[in-house]
């Protein structure tokens, strides 16, 4: 087992962290954990709604996190965004709006590891080096045949071995268990632009605590850190490709720290009442979760133009019935007849619809740190 430099201790629900007035709550139905002002105590969870928040103990690192990406999306791009997701949704719940998502909307700074540690080791991989050839093709043109010169790009591989020495720093690696699939949620963001941790910019928004500590997120975080030395090793034999790079190493010193990212988690509720949770990434307006329709809407639909359509039938019939006096009125009797059945059939359409759709929904969803899908 590597060194571990900045050991986790427990937290107790009084203490604060990080110079903020921030303590530990944890969800009573998810067991997520979260820094929050006393203020925010006894609130909902922002990332299953179910659970409240309750003060509680933690293991974590007391040593202050490294970097943070601010907010980029204001709450105008927000609007804009949910409007967008809301939309093509042709029978939603009566609680899927753009309002709604973003009077709900909570600001999250979920988390990231970033370790350094010093790699010392012996290491063998498949360099590649690009060269080009020259050559000729022929081709018939005016009459006569004309040859014309080509460059073609190649790759030289060959085997390099060494030794190296070096120390890699600030490797990201995952906090959550649930990490590749927020980052499925989110998309993408732009590290590069991460400033210091400064408990300023945090806001009122929630701190997510990472729920695996560094001894778990170590065997995720080496083949990142074995990528890195690739890439050293590569340069220094002055080769712009590598392959099948191996190393046996020794990973001392490591330090760990944490990386926090920015998004917003709202939700609205489907027809049985269940929270659908919608995740925004908080530099990109990236928006993510279920867009369910609503079935219970639909069969009403449906209801009023049967309701409708069974109106037209009788007043057909009615129709029939005049037009053993008035024979002219069999004509207008069998156009409602037949706008009468062309209603029945449009009213299958909201019946069957939702389902449908609802069932195309395969997206990426928040999950609860077992992995159940909610």
């Amino acid at each position: 087992m590597p060194d571990q430099t900045s050991q986790t201790e427990i937290i107790t629900e009084s203490q604060t962290l990080w110079h903020t007035d921030r303590s530990p709550s944890g969800c009573n139905h998810c067991q997520r954990v979260f820094l929050l002002p006393p203020s925010h105590d006894g609130t909902n969870c922002p990332l299953c709604r179910r659970g409240t928040l309750e003060a509680q103990p933690v293991r974590t690192r007391p040593a202050d996190p490294e970097r943070l990406l601010p907010f980029n999306i204001s709450k105008q791009d927000l609007s804009t965004a949910y409007e967008q997701f809301t939309s093509g949704v042709w029978i939603k719940p009566e609680d899927f709006s753009a309002e709604h998502l973003l009077r709900r909307s909570v600001p999250v700074f979920w988390p990231l590891w970033l370790v350094d540690c010093n790699i010392r080791g012996n290491w063998e991989m498949e360099a590649g080096f690009d060269y080009q050839i020259e050559s000729s093709k022929d081709y018939y043109e005016g009459g006569e045949w004309r040859s014309r010169k080509q460059i073609e790009d190649r790759i030289r591989w060959e085997p390099r071995v060494g030794v190296l020495e070096t120390r890699v720093d600030n490797t990201t690696a995952p906090a959550l268990e649930e990490n590749d699939n927020r980052m499925k949620m989110t998309g993408k963001y732009q590290l590069n632009q991460a400033i210091p941790f400064n408990p300023d910019y945090l806001g009122g928004a929630y701190l997510e605590l990472p729920d695996l500590n560094p001894e778990e997120a170590w065997p995720l975080a080496r083949p990142r850190v074995d990528q890195t030395a690739a890439r050293m090793c590569a340069n220094a034999a002055g080769a712009q490709h590598h392959r099948n790079f191996t190393i046996q190493a020794r990973y001392d010193n490591l330090n760990w720290t944490e990386f926090f990212l920015p998004m917003y988690a709202t939700y609205y509720t489907d027809d049985e009442g269940a929270p659908q949770i919608v995740i925004t990434n908080g530099m990109t307006g990236t928006v993510q979760g279920p867009r369910l329709a609503s079935r219970k809407r639909g069969m009403r639909i449906a209801g009023i133009l049967a309701a409708v359509a069974g109106a037209i039938f009788l007043l057909a019939l009615f129709g029939l019935l005049i037009a053993l006096i008035l024979p002219p009125a069999g004509l207008i009797a069998g156009l409602l007849g037949l706008l009468g059945v062309f209603i029945g059939i449009c009213a299958i359409i909201p019946a069957v619809w939702p389902g449908q759709w609802n069932r195309k929904q395969e997206g990426p969803r928040i999950t609860n740190p077992e992995g159940e899908r909610r």
